[in-house]
């Protein structure tokens, strides 16, 4: 058997072991952070997906409704008001969910909170 022919194995397995390493280290890399250049200092921002990804809306003050394009939508959030934000389930402040205080963040909300908010309080928690 010529020497090619016998390394040839060798390469293949190594490039089994390479794929393995690199596909674990992906499976256990850590949550993106919120983007301070997507989040503006002294907002609220929530996100429609986990880790801080995909649709996202930021509000400076209460919302008694969110609004149509989030209503229901946020899995992620940032507290970048300096004061505590309540989130609640319904409009009007009706069913508060938790308070985030100043700094609090969230990658993805408890799955009984997800997709639920629908109004905010800046300054007051639950």
């Amino acid at each position: 058997m010529s020497r090619a022919r016998r390394l040839t194995p060798r390469l293949w397995a190594a490039a089994a072991v390479t794929i393995a390493a690199t596909s674990a280290a992906a499976l256990t890399a850590p949550p993106a952070a919120a983007d301070s250049d997507q989040c503006p200092n002294g907002s609220f921002c929530v996100w429609e997906q986990s880790s801080y990804r995909g649709d996202f809306r930021h509000y400076t003050g209460s919302n008694p409704n969110v609004g149509n394009y989030m209503n229901d939508r946020m899995t992620s959030y940032w507290n970048r008001t300096g004061r505590t934000v309540s989130v609640y389930e319904h409009s009007n402040y009706v069913g508060c969910m938790f308070s985030i205080a100043p700094g609090g963040s969230e990658a993805a909300v408890a799955s009984h909170f997800n997709d639920k908010m629908t109004s905010l309080r800046v300054g007051s928690g639950c």
